[in-house]
């Protein structure tokens, strides 16, 4: 499935141009202790919030067939580093790169909430996801205990990608991370923007079973997606074979 590849290419040149990124390469040996499901950093117990209503957020995940086209394993970082940035709430970014495989027209929404779901699994001692608001946006909280311990930006890149590398057909994974303005991550957001409209059209396609093209907001998507047309009518067709059966 190619139709994420214009916003992956576009994003790699707007990181290429962002002034003091730093690249590690994940160590799947590295770990961090798991929470036991009961990661709740309560406001006395916070030593970094990032992505709040107040600040600027951004979530994205992005795939391709293009194996290549990723960065496999590497984390990038943006801006300061979460020990760098203790006792603050800053924005927040956090953009998923991935090389897949086998995406067809019938298992291709449901291996993206598959992969999407993925940040819920995420067990980190001192690791909060509190709140996705709204689609794109992510905020979390990192204790103090944490960040003193050295919670930073490999941590969470690391683990996230070792629980993408999990499923068979996700082959390569890169994550970016930016913390240094919400100017760079408005930015972003309107990068990715086209990928965001790809998404909330399957996300309608499956969820609402609407197929009249004509009043749909999404229809000059689809018109330039070729991989959404053959969803679209792979879906109208088992909709209506079901109706009939």
């Amino acid at each position: 499935m190619k139709v994420f590849d214009a916003t992956i290419h576009s994003v790699r040149a707007f990181m290429n141009n962002l002034e003091g990124r730093k690249t590690w390469i994940a160590d799947p040996s590295k770990t961090w202790p798991a929470g036991g499901n009961r990661n709740i950093v309560l406001n006395e117990d916070m030593g970094l919030e990032l992505g709040s209503p107040e600040h600027e957020s951004l979530s994205s995940l992005l795939w391709t067939d293009d194996i290549s086209a990723i960065s496999d394993n590497a984390i990038s970082l943006v801006g300061p580093d979460f020990p760098e940035s203790a006792g603050r709430s800053q924005p927040f970014a956090k953009v998923v790169l991935l090389g897949v495989t086998g995406f067809t027209e019938e298992n291709t929404y449901d291996r993206y909430r598959d992969m999407e779901l993925t940040r819920y699994d995420i067990d980190l001692k001192g690791f909060m996801l509190r709140a996705v608001s709204q689609y794109g946006r992510e905020w979390c909280r990192i204790s103090r205990d944490a960040i003193k311990a050295g919670f930073s930006s490999v941590t969470l890149g690391s683990h996230l990608i070792r629980l993408l590398k999990e499923k068979d057909y996700v082959k390569a994974v890169e994550i970016i991370f930016i913390t240094s303005s919400v100017s760079a991550i408005k930015s972003l957001r309107d990068i990715t923007a086209p990928a965001a409209k790809v998404i909330a059209a399957m996300n309608k396609m499956v969820n609402e079973s609407d197929f009249d093209c004509e009043d749909c907001e999404y229809q000059d998507v689809c018109d330039d997606a070729t991989e959404l047309k053959r969803m679209h009518e792979r879906l109208k067709d088992k909709t209506a074979g079901g109706k009939h059966g």
